[in-house]
């Protein structure tokens, strides 16, 4: 006979077979006597020990501790275009500076900007100017509005 059938006599559960099957082993087996008895004397403590009840939805509070404490902690990396700006900003200003510092010693040298101010008034240039701007708003409306929104609208 299993261990399940004798918790199940025990408990009050068994079927009549199991049952017929307990009386006959009974009458029969010493070993089996002493098994049943040990069985029998463990429930009774058992059922003397008063257990508690768990808390109202212990086991959910727990589960959502358990997610919370497994959630992912993301760093979000600074940007690094500020730092470039003032980098880029920062040569020019040099290379203006060398530029003109020659102009102030000697007011006889003139410098003809026709051509570079022709490359600006290009049409060609202007446009392709336009379509670098429209390209890098783009950019950022992606990575600042679009991406986050989507992001929080499908969960990921």
């Amino acid at each position: 006979m299993k261990d399940e059938d004798i918790f199940d006599i025990l408990d009050g559960i068994a079927s009549e077979e199991t049952m017929r099957q307990h009386h006959k082993m009974l009458a029969e087996n010493t070993d089996y006597q002493s098994l049943f008895n040990e069985y029998a004397q463990t429930h009774a403590l058992l059922t003397d020990v008063s257990i508690e009840k768990t808390a109202f939805n212990f086991t959910d509070k727990l589960i959502d501790r358990w997610e919370l404490s497994q959630e992912v902690v993301t760093v979000r990396k600074t940007s690094k275009l500020p730092i470039y700006f003032l980098s880029l900003m920062a040569v020019l200003f040099v290379c203006l500076f060398i530029t003109v510092l020659p102009m102030l010693n000697s007011q006889a040298i003139q410098v003809d900007l026709s051509k570079p101010l022709r490359i600006l008034q290009d049409k060609g240039f202007t446009r392709l100017f336009l379509i670098i701007n429209v390209l890098v708003a783009l950019f950022f409306i992606d990575k600042r509005v679009l991406k986050p929104y989507f992001q929080k609208r499908l969960g990921l």
